[in-house]
């Protein structure tokens, strides 16, 4: 099996709010090979200057665009590939942008040798420890400290016993950063 050409699709929701949700804009990677077997991954940090790593032309033998340095490889050599990209693109970055780039490859094609063998990735991935896990949910944080305490009271009503804050408004001030914790935890 070979890859024949990766894509890297940017998706984006009609209206952006300036607020930190990953959820707002995205970029699907998809990995084809020449046994019709795509993999599909996801990049949702900078997802356009993820595909520029992605999409970029050779420039020379330390920076290259990765879809330049995959074509005709094996995809199950996942570990190669990822020192392939890794080491033929190190002025791009080692950090980054650049790796969250190389994971969305990464994940498209552990997809593929899941689809190939007909195995979920988790297994594949050595996981299937546990026989469940506990569920939470997970938002920013509400605009006031009223709207976070209502956010948390409506997780609870849903049956959720743990629940993940992030993000935006927290960090303005630390008064403000206070009242929203205190809120959630009072609404949990």
């Amino acid at each position: 099996m070979k890859i024949t050409e990766i894509e890297a699709i940017y998706v984006r929701a009609p209206t952006v709010k300036e607020q930190c949700d990953s959820g707002q804009d995205a970029l699907i990677v998809k990995v084809h090979t020449d046994e019709g077997i795509t993999g599909i991954g996801e990049v949702d940090s900078a997802p356009i200057a993820a595909q520029g790593v992605i999409l970029g032309p050779y420039s020379h033998t330390l920076s290259s665009g990765l879809r330049h340095l995959l074509i005709g490889e094996d995809p199950f050599a996942t570990e190669r590939l990822w020192e392939k990209m890794y080491r033929s693109n190190i002025y791009a970055g080692r950090f980054g942008i650049a790796i969250h780039a190389m994971s969305g490859i990464d994940i498209a094609l552990w997809d593929i040798k899941g689809k190939a063998l007909g195995m979920p990735v988790w297994k594949l991935l050595g996981g299937g420890f546990l026989n469940k896990i506990r569920c939470y949910a997970s938002s920013l944080f509400g605009s006031t400290p009223e709207e976070t305490y209502e956010l948390a009271r409506s997780f609870v009503d849903q049956g959720f016993e743990a629940v993940k804050f992030g993000w935006s408004p927290m960090g303005k001030d630390a008064k403000t950063d206070l009242a929203l914790v205190a809120s959630a935890r009072r609404g949990l």
